[in-house]
């Protein structure tokens, strides 16, 4: 029986049955299927376990009946997976549904625009609702339209139809429909392969490779993203800005999966690699990538909070400004890890005022992010008379004050 002080920590409770069962750090990993790094980093209490199904995960590895005895936690103060988007259901059943049916003339022309329409409202404005709507019916059309156009047109809308289902890739997984969102980037990389371009299969390899790394696919990730880099490189010099530019993502992609294997150096000379690139390209949004100097910057950010150096993250974020950078999930994601930074040292003030300008970038990104949910319910635990009049509000509009 082991024996847990009331208002110990849940991650001093997981370190405390884990050494009960006599495992290491690596092999509870492995038994979770999660990098080590993820591990330690539950235990040090520097991130939350943000799922109740992870949580379930760890008390079977552990053997843990009691859930309360682990977590310390109420249950209704576990974390809880956020209810599907109400635009899920129809994206579902759009990408599935048998025979698509066209209701007028096919014109690619027409999809193509309206597809890089419904991209620049997602990069620049982000109406989870709105985007969420237009997909089901550009999906169906796209689908309805490639068997009955030939030669160029063809070629054309299978990059279109790439394209749209990056977004619908992008969009499902922000709403954590994560089956849907891995059956978009398959179709991706199936509608590149048909069109023959390798600058979108490129793409498609690092769009699959974002929900990949989302599901905890770590290395198979870091494997994908260095073989499609590899096809690339030597055409470089004689290839399309774009190539150069997909070539670029890619190397953040692999940076992201070396730290998370904790392999600083790898991750440091892949960004090394992408910054050399972005320095030559300038800001760019190929592939809806959004790389440039900018972005390389953010990512050295993500990666001094990863590597457990906030300050150095803090240092690093002076030098960028993201208020030019074409993308709200880009200004989000920088202000959420800066959040992570500041919460790390203890400066709940510093970290509630980073999640306020998220949250003015995008409400729905907040609500929906598993990360800043256990964030700020951390915060709460915590909460001081300095941070309560803006973190009770902020939480209650994400529907985490209950």
């Amino acid at each position: 029986m082991v024996a847990v002080e009331p208002g110990l920590p849940p991650g001093e409770r997981i370190r405390l049955y884990r050494r009960r069962m006599g495992l290491t750090q690596e092999q509870c990993a492995q038994l979770k299927g999660c990098t080590v790094s993820a591990w330690r980093k539950w235990e040090s209490g520097e991130r939350q376990v943000v799922a109740f199904s992870d949580w379930m995960e760890i008390a079977r590895i552990l053997r843990v009946r009691d859930l309360y005895k682990l977590t310390g936690l109420p249950v209704d103060d576990l974390p809880e997976r956020s209810a599907e988007h109400d635009t899920v259901p129809a994206i579902r059943a759009a990408m599935v549904s048998f025979s698509p049916k066209l209701t007028g003339a096919p014109d690619v022309t027409r999809l193509g625009d309206a597809v890089r329409t419904v991209w620049d409202i997602w990069q620049e404005r982000r109406p989870f609702a709105q985007v969420g709507s237009m997909l089901p019916g550009l999906i169906a059309e796209v689908r309805a339209t490639i068997p009955v156009v030939d030669d160029a047109e063809r070629d054309s809308l299978l990059r279109t139809a790439s394209m749209l289902y990056f977004l619908a890739r992008a969009f499902t997984k922000r709403v954590g429909a994560h089956d849907v969102s891995l059956l978009a980037a398959d179709r991706a990389m199936a509608a590149a392969i048909k069109a023959d371009d390798l600058d979108y299969r490129a793409a498609s390899a690092w769009n699959v490779g974002m929900i990949l790394a989302e599901q905890g696919h770590t290395e198979v990730v870091l494997e994908l993203a260095t073989d499609a880099a590899a096809e690339l490189e030597p055409t470089l010099p004689d290839g399309p800005p774009e190539r150069m530019s997909i070539f670029g993502a890619l190397q953040l992609l692999r940076a992201m999966q070396f730290a998370r294997l904790g392999d600083e150096p790898g991750a440091l000379g892949a960004l090394d690699t992408a910054d050399a690139v972005a320095v030559t390209l300038g800001e760019r949004n190929d592939f809806r990538t959004v790389f440039g100097p900018t972005n390389v910057g953010i990512h050295r950010v993500w990666l001094a909070v990863e590597l457990s150096r906030p300050g150095e993250a803090i240092r690093i974020a002076q030098q960028y400004d993201v208020s030019a950078i074409p993308s709200v999930e880009r200004r989000f994601a920088y202000h959420v890890d800066l959040a992570r930074a500041y919460s790390s040292r203890g400066e709940d003030v510093a970290a509630v005022h980073m999640l306020l300008r998220a949250e003015r970038e995008s409400a729905d990104d907040l609500r929906f992010n598993v990360d800043v949910r256990a964030m700020v319910r951390e915060l709460l635990r915590r909460e001081s008379l300095l941070t309560r009049v803006d973190l009770r509000p902020l939480a209650d509009r994400m529907g985490v004050l209950t």
